[in-house]
């Protein structure tokens, strides 16, 4: 370890003796205030440059044992525990950049145990690339840069599987121009014949006859179109929605643990309602007020070419307005999305938490908290809709100025004797289908931005990278030997949970995971199932990488019995069967009865089609535990997960509990988390996790032999249940207490 001379000032730019592998930029200087320091990492080489280009460390990479993050107050550090058994802090830096410190840790250490260098430096976006603007969520949409014609494109695909509905749709809004321009006609044909030429009043019967007509046709394609348009809006909107929901089931477990469940829901429910308001309302607006705008348009230059231009003065200003205001707009119906999503997130908790809720008290406290989100809400929509109103304030302005216009122009020219008094009715008539779709070009500029809000929400879930499934798999059986080749994860990269863990569990064996609670215990299983992927380090199944095993095959093959089972509110037939879809009663019952369920089931009201409730509470703990058992049985997993299956019910229930679950162990390779010896004492080895680590691998005897950590959790436990007045007796096969291996 080579500190640098301050003399010396090699130019950090010049540095290219090595390859260059690793450069971070830390934000704290070496006083420990906000300064600017840079870590340099070659394959020879660990070094850091003050801001001056000063070299302020070196140290050989030959030399470093390990390296780790020590998590400060709102920051960390970079140590290096070199093999002198010298510990050495080289970088401090804040939060912003901790991943990537994390990330480059990792690095360090696969170079100095000669691993090839396989990490990530990308950093999580906040701001977007091109207008710089904060994002509401890290690597998100920016709200003001989508591309709106593109997500239109897109909502267009939709409508694809009913194109005969939409050509059929179209139709009907051409049929209804033509019969709105055919009105202002025989209106200015009444005043020419019977004003201007004082015909025969027969041909007022007859264009009264006419326009009659025309009204209940108009009527009845404006009714027919109608409902065509609200079966087709609603059937779009029912496959947006299930677009969206078979996104969210598919999505890797890392997007549920940044987002709320309420946060979640909003965007199949509050989005979707908005995209589906435009398309009801908006979209038949556009296509048949975008046809008049055009027929009328003609139809004016037709009757009287000074008139028309003189009346369509002010549409530039209204497109000017709308086109204006479209992206502040578009923001602030974003800003009200998120609001939606947080009112979502708080009620759902809230609901869900009831019993806690009501447990401790906190219900004035609980409805604070809703009125702040409320709070929130309502001030995101009154903002919108005052800055909406205003806008459309200024347009109906304009539009009436277009009105003012026709009457001056008009009156001119009629008094000039160049317009007659039938073809101003006409441009007058004309006149209101014109200004007619200038207003609601304010408001479908309204719908449109809403639902473009919406839509950008749901196409941000739609296209966030799905679990790698593969191929759907070829249903080939897998023995269950599970190894874990010097695995390392953390939820957060820049504290890893698993440092480089290593063992092996033959087909058939019964692993037992011990150890202290943030040990690592419930994050090996949830990177056995696959529910997280290593950030390095291999697993394989059957000496066979599991990522090389279609994912479908894999889950269908595991089974997970957890501390908190989830029911679905359904029958006890309905949850027990849930892991084999088709399954026959008989098979239900002869899983209930290996679960020692089928005694309680046959004792409720309605056996096995009893409700279970919502996550099942009309059960109780221990019957709640029995039925997710059976689930796993009929499931019928190569490989068995039990996450402190036995924590939360008493000793009776217990027993039943292990009898059900020897049934379910056997001939399987299981892994088992338990905070009670019973569970644990028939496993065959024991793996004892330590701060991320392996600390000991053996057999319960082995094992307390040893005296090491293992030992020292029976003691601990022992001594604590001894105060509680409960006697342990370790060769008991029934022990009085229970030991928390947590």
């Amino acid at each position: 370890m080579d500190p640098a001379s301050p003399e010396a000032k090699p130019d950090l730019e010049t540095l290219k003796s090595e390859d260059e592998l690793i450069r971070l930029d830390a934000d704290f200087g070496l006083d420990g205030n906000y300064g600017h320091r840079t870590m340099v990492v070659s394959a020879e080489h660990v070094r850091v440059y003050e801001s001056s280009g000063v070299m302020s460390f070196q140290a050989p990479i030959v030399e470093i044992a390990s390296a780790r993050n020590e998590p400060l107050v709102s920051g960390g550090r970079l140590e290096l525990n070199m093999k002198n058994g010298d510990k050495v802090p080289i970088v401090t830096y804040s939060n912003s950049t901790a991943a990537l410190f994390s990330e480059a840790a990792r690095g360090i250490e696969q170079l100095a145990t000669g691993e090839p260098l396989s990490i990530n430096l990308k950093q999580e976006r906040t701001r977007c690339p091109k207008c710089n603007r904060l994002l509401p969520e890290k690597d998100g949409v920016c709200p003001s840069c989508v591309n709106r014609g593109k997500t239109m494109l897109r909502i267009g695909q939709f409508l694809m599987p009913y194109k005969k509905q939409a050509g059929f749709l179209a139709l009907l809004s051409l049929t209804t121009t033509i019969l709105n321009l055919i009105t202002p006609e025989i209106q200015g044909r009444i005043i020419h014949e019977v004003v201007e030429k004082k015909s025969n009043l027969n041909i007022l019967w007859l264009l009264m006859g006419s326009w009659l007509a025309v009204a209940a046709s108009a009527s009845l394609v404006n009714i027919t179109r109608d409902r065509l348009n609200a079966a087709l809006a609603g059937s779009i909107a029912g496959d947006l929605r299930s677009t969206v929901y078979r996104a969210i089931e598919f999505l890797q477990l890392t997007f549920f643990d940044k987002k709320q469940v309420g946060a979640i829901a909003s965007r199949v429910t509050s989005d979707t309602d908005r995209v589906w308001g435009f398309l009801v309302e908006g979209v038949p607006y556009f296509l048949l007020n975008g046809l008049t705008l055009v027929c009328v348009t003609v139809m004016l230059f037709s009757i009287n070419p000074i008139m028309a231009a003189f009346v369509l003065i002010p549409v530039p200003l209204v497109v000017i307005v709308g086109v204006t205001f479209w992206r502040p707009m578009s923001q602030m119906w974003h800003r009200v999305g998120q609001k939606w999503a947080r009112f979502h997130v708080h009620l759902n908790e809230s609901l869900n938490g009831i019993r806690v809720v009501k447990a401790f008290a906190t219900e004035d406290t609980e409805f604070s908290k809703f009125m702040s989100r409320n709070r929130e809400l309502r001030n995101a929509g009154v903002s919108a809709d005052q800055r909406w109103f205003t806008i459309f304030g200024a347009m109906m302005f304009f539009t009436t100025l277009g009105t003012l216009i026709c009457w001056a122009v008009g009156g001119y020219l009629m008094a000039t004797g160049r317009l007659q008094l039938s073809q101003f009715w006409r441009i007058q008539a004309y006149l209101g289908l014109v200004y007619g779709p200038l207003q609601w070009f304010a408001a479908v500029n309204n719908w449109f931005t809403r639902a473009m809000a919406g839509a950008d929400r749901i196409f941000e879930i739609v296209d966030m990278t799905p679990e790698t499934y593969g191929n759907r798999g070829t249903g080939d059986r897998i023995k269950g030997q599970v190894e874990f080749r010097n695995v390392r994860f953390g939820y957060d990269k820049s504290n890893p949970v698993l440092k480089g863990i290593t063992f092996t569990a033959n087909a058939g064996e019964m692993i037992g995971l011990v150890g202290k609670s943030g040990a690592g215990k419930s994050t090996t299983i949830n990177l056995i199932a696959r529910f997280y992927e290593p950030d390095s380090g291999v697993i394989k199944i059957d000496d066979k990488d599991y990522r090389e095993i279609a994912l479908q095959d894999l889950r269908h093959q595991i089974g997970i019995v957890l501390q908190e089972p989830f029911l679905f509110n359904g029958t006890i037939a309905e949850n027990i069967a849930y892991g084999k879809p088709g399954a026959s009663f008989e098979e239900v019952v002869e899983a209930a009865r290996a679960a020692n369920a089928h005694n309680f089931i046959l004792g409720k009201p309605d056996g096995y089609d009893t409700m279970v409730g919502e996550r099942g509470a009309k059960l109780s703990g221990g019957e709640r535990q029995r039925i997710s058992i059976a689930r796993a049985i009929l499931h019928n997993p190569a490989i068995l997960i039990l996450d402190e299956a036995t924590s939360s019910v008493d000793v009776e229930t217990e027993k039943q509990i292990q009898e059900a679950l020897q049934h379910l162990v056997a001939g399987r390779t299981t892994f088992a988390i338990a905070h009670r010896l019973s569970t644990l004492r028939n496993a065959d080895r024991l793996v004892v996790l330590d701060r991320g680590q392996i600390a000991e691998i053996g057999t319960h005897e082995e094992l307390m032999a040893k005296k090491g950590v293992f030992h020292g959790l029976v003691q601990t436990q022992s001594a604590i249940q001894e105060i509680l007045g409960v006697a342990y007796l370790e060769g008991d096969e029934t022990p009085q207490g229970e030991v928390d291996w947590q």
